[in-house]
C-alpha cells in the first residue's frame, strides 16, 4: 500500500510543479504591477529609423557632419563586437574577397557622403549614408537609412525597415517586407511587392494618365427602396445598393449586403457595406469607404478619406487617395495597386502588396 501511496504522492507532485510559479504569485502577489509596453513600436512607422538615428549620434560623432570629405574611411568594432565600416568621400564601400564569395557583407556600412553601392549582395547589418544611396540590382538589405534619397536597382529586397529623410525609389520587382518610409516621396514601380508604407506623397510607377473628364451636371441620389434607417444624415439600406452613374449624394450610404457606385457619381460623405463594393470610373468620395468584402476601385477616382477593407483592394490607374496636405489610410489584407495611382499617407498590405506593371500609360 506504501508503494501506491508514494506513487500518487509523486503523480500529484509532477503534475503541480509547473503550476508552483503561479500558486506562489496567487498567494504572496508580488507581481501585481502591469507591464510597460511600448507602443511607438506599433503606432509609428519610423520607430526602428529614429532608434537607430539615435545610436549613429551616439556612437559616431563624424556621421554629425554634412560632407565626409574630411573622414578618413576606416573599419571598427562596436563594444558589442559587431564590426562596422566608415566610407568616406568616394562613397564606395571596401567589399573582401571574402565577402565577395559568400554575396553577404556582415558589418554595418555607414557613409558620410552619399553611397554607391554594387550589386548581387546581401548587407546582413544596417547601412546608413548622411548623403543619399543608390544601388546596383539584387542586393539584399537588412535596413536602411538616408538623409538623402534612397534609389534601390532592380529585384532588391528590404527585409526589416528603410527610410529616407527625402525619398525613396524602388525599381521594379522589388520585395519590401518591412516597413519602409520617406519624409517626402515614396516612388514604387511595377511588379514590386510591399507591407506597410508611408509618406506625403507614394506615387505607383513614374507616369499616371490624364484625368478623365467630369459630367457637366449630376443628378441627386433617390432614396432606396428598402431604408432601414434615415438619421444624422446617414442612409442604411436593407440589401444591396447600386448608385446609378453620375449622381450625387451629400451624406453616408451604408449597405447591409453589396454596394456598386456608378461611374462619375460624387459622394459627399463615406460609404460602407458588409459585401463587396464596385466604385466606377471616375467617382469621387469625399469621406471614409469600409467594405467586409473585396473592393474595387476603378481607373481616374479620387477618394479623400480612408480605405478599410477585409478583404482584398484592387485600385486602378490614375486613382487618387488623399490629398496633398490631407494624408489618409489605406490597409486591407491583400492591395493591388496599378501603376498610375497616387496615395497620399499610409498604405499597409496586411499580407500582400503588389504593384500591377503597366505597359503603357495613355
Amino acid at each position: 500500500m506504501s508503494w501506491i501511496v508514494l506513487f500518487l504522492a509523486c503523480q500529484a507532485l509532477l503534475f503541480l510543479l509547473p503550476l508552483l510559479p503561479a500558486l506562489l504569485e496567487w498567494r504572496v502577489r508580488r507581481d501585481a504591477q502591469p507591464l510597460k509596453v511600448v507602443r511607438d513600436y506599433d503606432g509609428n512607422i519610423k520607430h526602428f529609423a529614429n532608434r537607430f538615428r539615435q545610436f549613429l549620434t551616439e556612437q559616431f560623432a563624424e556621421l554629425a557632419q554634412t560632407s565626409g570629405s574630411a573622414t578618413v574611411p576606416r573599419n571598427g568594432r562596436l563594444a558589442t563586437g559587431d564590426r562596422y565600416q566608415l566610407v568616406g568621400a568616394d562613397g564606395k564601400p571596401s567589399i573582401t574577397e571574402q565577402e565577395r564569395v559568400a554575396q553577404a557583407v556582415d558589418q554595418m556600412v555607414l557613409g558620410t557622403g552619399a553611397l554607391e553601392l554594387g550589386q548581387g549582395l546581401l548587407y546582413e547589418k544596417e547601412v546608413f549614408a548622411a548623403g543619399a544611396i543608390r544601388t546596383g540590382s539584387e542586393n539584399s538589405f537588412r535596413a536602411l537609412l538616408a538623409r538623402g534619397e534612397i534609389v534601390l536597382g532592380e529585384q532588391c529586397d528590404v527585409l526589416r525597415w528603410a527610410h529616407s529623410d527625402t525619398r525613396f525609389t524602388a525599381s521594379r520587382r522589388a520585395r519590401l517586407f518591412g516597413r519602409v518610409s520617406a519624409s517626402q516621396e515614396l516612388v514604387l514601380h511595377g511588379d514590386t511587392r510591399f507591407g506597410r508604407m508611408h509618406a506625403p506623397l507614394i506615387r505607383f510607377g513614374d507616369a499616371a494618365p490624364a484625368p478623365l473628364p467630369q459630367p457637366t451636371s449630376r443628378a441627386t441620389l433617390e432614396r432606396p427602396a428598402v431604408l432601414l434607417d434615415d438619421a444624422a444624415g446617414r442612409w442604411l439600406a436593407g440589401g444591396d445598393l447600386h448608385l446609378p452613374e453620375a449622381c450625387f449624394h451629400h451624406g453616408d450610404l451604408v449597405a447591409r449586403g453589396s454596394m456598386t457606385v456608378g461611374a462619375y457619381a460624387m459622394l459627399e460623405g463615406s460609404v460602407k457595406c458588409h459585401g463587396d463594393l464596385h466604385i466606377g470610373a471616375g467617382a469621387r468620395i469625399e469621406g471614409a469607404v469600409v467594405c467586409s468584402g473585396d473592393m474595387f476601385i476603378g481607373p481616374g477616382c479620387t477618394i479623400r478619406g480612408p480605405l478599410v477593407c477585409e478583404k482584398t483592394i484592387r485600385i486602378d490607374a490614375g486613382t487618387v487617395l488623399g490629398a496633398d496636405g490631407a494624408e489618409t489610410t489605406v490597409t486591407a489584407v491583400e492591395i493591388r495597386v496599378c501603376e498610375g495611382a497616387v496615395a497620399h499617407g499610409t498604405v499597409w498590405a496586411r499580407e500582400l502588396g503588389y504593384v500591377v506593371p503597366s505597359t503603357s500609360i495613355n
